[in-house]
């Protein structure tokens, strides 16, 4: 996907994809995603696809929703934490500098294999006895 944001390119085939994530649903479902968490010129950027009921659904002429594409440019002082609850609810939380330097620094480190950026990992339980 390429498009132009205040006069600059964004463009997924040339930046770096840090992050992808996939619904699993088909594409014609109204809950279906499809998005990506890029780095072009020290730039971040979500590029995705979803159905009419997702966040880059479009305005019909008519009245509703249909399916549609875009790239937003994260603003570098929030960031959106999915996965909560039975892993469909999304939480935006606001960041300090020093958290999105951090944050910089992992995304440098962890390169750009797909996946998410963080996992849980379990708790170690006590024994009993």
């Amino acid at each position: 996907m390429k498009v132009k944001i205040d006069g600059k390119v964004y463009d997924t085939t040339k930046a770096e994809r840090i992050a992808e994530y996939d619904s699993g649903l088909p594409r014609m479902d109204l809950d279906y995603i499809r998005e990506g968490l890029y780095k072009q010129d020290g730039v971040l950027f979500l590029a995705g696809e979803s159905g009419a009921r997702g966040r880059y659904a479009k305005n019909e002429e008519t009245g509703g929703k249909i399916g549609g594409e875009d790239v937003y440019i994260l603003d570098g002082s929030r960031i959106a934490i999915l996965g909560k609850g039975r892993g469909t609810q999304k939480e935006w939380i606001e960041l300090s500098a020093k958290a999105i330097d951090a944050l910089n620094e992992w995304i440098d480190v962890r390169g750009s294999q797909p996946g998410a950026l963080f996992v849980s990992l379990p708790r170690k339980r006590p024994r009993n006895g």
